[in-house]
């Protein structure tokens, strides 16, 4: 223990345990638990007390087995600094003589290479996990760290910057605090100069400080000195309640110090122990340490008043000295076997008692004691705030606990600035909504804001993300918004004229084959091709029923619909136009001429294989193109908010060859039409199919052009009205000049009528040939 204020008040603390302990007769029934006490010189004298514990008669056995050796004690309680425990830790576990350590926060301590080491005060990586999140709860992002220049600052401020690179917390400036020496203060002063002048470069306003408390307290006089104002310490258990450094004169123009320490939990009795103390030791004389270890007394141990003396801040240790007597000694309840009335007495050994401790679990003042696995025990930790104007010093603002929760109570703080406001700590100022993060320089909390253009948005990962073909955002968007998907609807006026002009046009084409069936042996039927001319009326109503998969959402079935099925329907159609035309030329022209051909022809049924020929490349085509690469829903940008839902047929290959193929069927029926011009009027058909073809022909022109141009979303009903148009010119022009006939012209529909033409083409091509 050290020989000042502190370390006397835990060696009280720890003789306050021992003496109750002593004084129970359940814990420890028919057992009196003895101590003795070094001064450990703060590390400066730590072997000497550790092999004399070790020894037995002041002679140290350096045999290999320990197993059964006795030796001067059979627990260590302290040392009460990280350096000095970790020196201690491997001469007392040669023997497994457990180490209660106090006051360290050292985790080479929790090594499984150490089980004799137990710790009272949670571990450095909750501490420091502790502070990160506090840092994290007031946004301070850029921030300096100091550490002394010792084992526990070294090790600190390396495990901290290691813990924090996974965070959004950048450290500004590292550095470290050099210890004091005689002789050289000058060196000392210019070393916090610089690392002063180096904190004030990097413009951070919080900085956290691992060190010791006799380490700061030299520090902080000399940053009083420098007169660096207002900045926010974040003090680490080592000095957070350390009243040497908050009464240093001005201390409190170093701005606001918040701080992480141990759990505060009030010892029943102890103020009372302690004020009977303080008057005792006042009236009794100096007294030299009986062994001289560093041959100091404690006079100043007692010249204080009574209330520093009992002060509540140099108490926290005391629970954790409180804590390890009485795990001490639950361990030995174990080991000896004790029950409420008596213990064996018997001979133990430290290696039992290091085992016991790991078993121990019992309630102290409302905490709940046991050590895992590592040694370490699971206890929470206050949040103090320096109070540099109200009655208590280290007032307490909120807690952190062993599983993470941190709480804290904001509006306790007097942050010295304008409306109490938390200072801020940062090396950018966050960016505004939708704006990504450009990093600047090599710390990734410095970084320029760039906004997200139009079109774009700031995902979850924080960078400008491209919205999808359907969506649409504005600058600084943080998501994007879907497009209006627009299409043929129901709702729609056009719609409903295309549908009706749709049901109309197979009404009608219904009505012609209706007529035809009725008058199917009349001469006129016979002229269109008799039966065969229900192929070509039926194939009529299928496209028109692919005009109506214009409507609506465009689907794959739709898409099909609207043109590899309309596009067989219609080459069908111009295939018959095509077979009749050249039967009725090869009728009135080659039967005379070629009549073995014209045999031939009606023989083999050559108007049926080519009608199957000339339909099958365009199935052939279709089938190819469903099969491979069906058509399906594009989207084509309209306008900023807008996409049009239109099928992906146009400019593919077979889209293309389809219109080519169709297009030089309708050349094959001009052809064979004009090749019968002069036929009997009755069989010519020259006119009824040219306008037909020609109503084709403009069709094909206007949907290339309607393609090629930006009709927007007109596109679509404008390709449902051409494809109507030319079911319409087939219709109209090819079947109803025939049920005109058949209507009004009724003596034009009788065989004689047509014997009398056709007697006439005869004697007009005999008379031209002579």
């Amino acid at each position: 223990m050290h020989p000042n204020l502190p370390g006397y008040m835990y060696f009280q603390a720890m003789r306050f345990a021992v003496e109750e302990i002593n004084n129970m007769s359940t814990l420890l029934p028919n057992i009196s638990l003895g101590y003795e006490v070094y001064d450990t010189c703060y590390i400066h004298n730590n072997i000497h007390p550790a092999l004399d514990f070790l020894s037995d008669e002041e002679v140290l056995d350096t045999k290999n087995n320990y197993t059964n050796n006795t030796p001067k004690v059979i627990a260590v309680i302290g040392p009460d600094s990280s350096d000095a425990a970790e020196t201690t830790s491997e001469l007392f576990n040669l023997m497994l003589i457990p180490q209660m350590n106090i006051f360290t926060t050292n985790e080479r301590l929790s090594l499984s290479s150490l089980p004799s080491c137990f710790q009272t005060t949670p571990s450095r990586r909750i501490h420091q996990q502790g502070i990160i999140d506090i840092l994290t709860f007031f946004n301070w992002t850029w921030i300096g760290v100091l550490g002394s220049s010792d084992n526990y600052g070294l090790h600190s401020v390396l495990h901290f910057t290691d813990a924090i690179s996974n965070s959004d917390i950048c450290v500004a400036y590292q550095g470290l605090i050099p210890i004091k020496v005689s002789g050289k203060e000058a060196e000392f002063r210019n070393t916090i100069l610089q690392v002063v002048n180096s904190i004030l470069y990097t413009k951070v306003k919080v900085i956290v400080v691992f060190s010791s408390d006799m380490v700061a307290v030299e520090f902080f006089k000399e940053v009083i000195e420098i007169n660096i104002l207002r900045q926010i310490w974040i003090a680490t258990e080592t000095w957070s309640v350390s009243k040497n450094i908050y009464t240093l004169p001005n201390i409190n123009r170093i701005g606001v110090v918040l701080g992480i320490a141990l759990k505060f939990v009030k010892i029943p009795g102890l103020d009372e122990y302690l004020l009977n103390v303080y008057y005792q030791q006042k009236s009794r004389s100096r007294k030299q340490d009986e062994y001289g270890n560093c041959n100091q007394q404690c006079d100043s141990c007692l010249n204080t008043t009574v209330n520093n003396f009992i002060a509540a801040s140099e108490k926290r240790v005391s629970f954790s000295i409180y804590t390890a007597v009485y795990a001490v000694a639950h361990a030995l309840h174990l080991v000896l076997g004790c029950n409420q009335t008596h213990c064996k007495k018997r001979n133990i050994y430290p290696w039992q008692v290091t085992d016991a401790l790991l078993q121990v679990n019992f309630s102290l003042l409302g905490n709940q004691i046991n050590f895992d696995q590592y040694g370490d025990s699971h206890t929470d930790l206050d949040i103090v705030f320096w109070n540099w104007w109200g009655t208590n010093p280290f007032e307490m603002i909120g807690s952190y606990t062993m599983m993470g929760n941190l709480e804290i109570r904001p509006d306790k703080i007097q942050w010295q600035t304008t409306n109490n406001l938390v200072p801020s700590s940062v090396c950018s100022n966050e960016c505004l909504s939708g704006q990504e993060k450009k990093q600047k320089g090599t710390h990734k909390c410095c970084f320029i804001c760039v906004s997200c253009a139009a079109g774009t948005y700031l995902s979850v990962n924080g960078t400008c993300t491209n919205c999808t073909k359907e969506q649409w955002s504005t600058e600084r968007s943080i998501s994007c918004f879907t497009k209006k998907r627009v299409f043929l609807s129901w709702d729609n006026t056009l719609t409903i004229v295309i549908f009706a002009l749709s049901i109309l046009g197979m009404l009608l084409t219904v009505l012609v084959i209706i007529t035809f069936a009725v008058h199917l042996r009349s001469p006129v039927v016979k002229a269109a091709g008799g039966k065969m001319c229900f192929l070509m009326l039926v194939f009529l109503c299928v496209a028109y029923l692919s005009i109506l998969a214009f409507i609506g959402e465009p689907r794959m079935l739709k898409c099909i619909m609207r043109h590899p099925i309309y596009s067989i329907a219609l080459a069908i159609c111009f295939s018959y136009i095509s077979v009749r035309s050249f039967q009725l030329v090869c009728i009135f022209k080659m039967a005379s001429t070629l009549p073995a051909t014209y045999d031939y022809w009606v023989k083999r049924n050559g108007q049926y294989v080519c009608l199957a020929v000339l339909s099958g490349f365009q199935i052939l085509i279709s089938c190819i193109w469903i099969i491979t690469n069906p058509p399906d829903t594009a989207i084509i940008d309209l306008n900023e908010h807008e996409v049009l839902l239109e099928c992906s047929e146009f400019g593919s290959v077979a889209n293309i060859l389809q219109y080519s193929y169709n297009a030089l069927l309708s050349l094959l029926c001009f052809t064979f039409a004009y090749m019968g011009k002069d036929l009997p009027k009755n069989y010519s058909e020259a006119k009824c199919i040219t306008f037909a073809m020609l109503i084709y022909f403009v069709v094909c022109i206007f949907f290339f052009t309607a393609q090629l141009i930006d009709v927007g979303e007109y596109v679509t009903p404008i390709n449902a009205f051409l494809a109507l148009t030319s079911l319409q010119g087939i219709v109209g022009g090819y079947f109803f000049p025939k049920c005109y006939i058949i209507f009004c012209r009724p003596q034009f529909n009788t065989a004689q009528y047509f014997q009398t033409t056709i007697q006439s083409y005869t004697k007009r091509e005999s008379g031209g040939s002579r």
